[in-house]
């Protein structure tokens, strides 16, 4: 062969070479787009869930902080010191809806955040790596976001249920205040009094209403304490306990729900020894009209002879002043032993000796205007 010559070149052995670098160019070329496309879908997946996370979050948020500010105003109502002076089925209504939230509350995922970085792959196993750690971060979000609104649901629909039973327990406080008062009758009017605002008040305040509440269960306990001190003094241990209850009793029968406190001494007004039977009442008209009565101890010795029936009539004239001070003004120009004689004998207690007819005017009744006149008054 000469020097000249060409040398002859494979061009198919060419062409099979460059065909075959092509395919080991595109192949990671393609598998790298595809990667890209990989990841662009996560990362587009991975923030509509964050965005919706958030979303829920938010809600939750709103929904936690109205559950969280109903039942703290539960656990002010029905404090241990509240409860034994609250309507029982109410209160466990509302302690039973506290229960509930409580659940739904501690049934929501744990509050932390998914990673919320993005990553920032370049090479091929970085965009297929970081596709899926999306793809579990995304999960993450939208597992917790579900688990949001689930909770968010549940408590929409019983924290305004909470809400209601607390107003209707509250609402009750006057009415189970009343009853408390009922049950310890003999307590002192001043305590009762305390009660009925303490019990308004703690039904009605906007604000610090677990201080109300307890200022109420303190006016109740006060009440029951001051019953026990009451009855303690009436028993003087003459066995005369029951009988002084029984009088205290009429008077309040007959007296027009006017609150009463009842003392009993040997000697009232110098009467009480013997057949002698001695009685004062003061009243005043504030806070709806209250009185005392003093009686000597010969009444509930005596008791029920229709002597002291008429004497303690009498002294209940006293006490229902506090409720009717126009008809002692206007009708009986300020007399009120005039208006307690006209009013026993309204009542029916027509006995002279007890009355106030003999003791106070020589035995000569009202005129029956007079008598007529406190009928208006009950």
């Amino acid at each position: 062969m000469s020097a000249g010559r060409r040398r002859w070149i494979p061009w198919v052995a060419v062409a099979a070479v460059a065909g075959v670098t092509a395919v080991f160019v595109v192949a990671p070329m393609l598998e790298h787009r595809n990667a890209e496309r990989r990841y662009e879908a996560a990362r587009i997946a991975w923030n509509e869930a964050r965005d919706a996370w958030e979303q829920q979050h938010a809600e939750w948020d709103d929904a936690h902080q109205s559950a969280r500010a109903a039942t703290d105003l539960a656990a002010a109502v029905t404090s241990e010191q509240a409860l034994p002076y609250l309507d029982d089925e109410l209160a466990a209504d509302a302690q039973r809806l506290v229960g509930l939230i409580d659940d739904a509350i501690d049934a929501v995922p744990d509050a932390r955040e998914p990673d919320a970085t993005a990553p920032d792959p370049e090479t091929t196993d970085e965009l297929i790596d970081a596709a899926e750690a999306l793809d579990e971060q995304e999960a993450a979000y939208t597992d917790a976001a579900g688990g949001y609104a689930e909770a968010a649901e549940a408590l929409t629909g019983l924290v305004p249920e909470l809400e209601g039973a607390i107003g209707d327990l509250r609402a009750s406080i006057p009415e189970q205040a009343a009853a408390i008062e009922e049950a310890n009758i003999s307590s002192s009017t001043e305590s009762r009094i305390r009660l009925y605002y303490a019990a308004e008040t703690a039904a009605t305040s906007d604000d610090s209403v677990d201080y109300y509440v307890d200022a109420y269960a303190e006016a109740a306990a006060a009440v029951e304490q001051s019953q026990r001190d009451e009855l303690a003094e009436k028993d003087q241990g003459d066995g005369l306990l029951e009988t002084r209850l029984e009088v205290e009793e009429f008077v309040r029968s007959i007296t027009g729900g006017v609150r009463v406190d009842f003392d009993w001494e040997p000697v009232v007004n110098g009467l009480g020894d013997g057949e002698s039977a001695g009685g004062r009442v003061t009243w005043q008209y504030l806070d709806g009209g209250s009185a005392t009565m003093e009686l000597s101890n010969s009444v509930a010795a005596h008791w029920p002879d229709s002597r002291y029936e008429s004497l303690v009539a009498h002294e209940s004239g006293h006490v229902i002043t506090a409720k009717c001070q126009d008809l002692l003004v206007d009708t009986f120009d300020g007399d009120a032993e005039l208006m307690a004689t006209a009013w026993a004998i309204g009542m029916g207690y027509t006995d002279a000796w007890g009355n106030g007819v003999n003791f106070y005017y020589d035995g000569i009744v009202p005129a029956d205007d007079l008598v007529e006149a406190t009928l208006a008054c009950r």
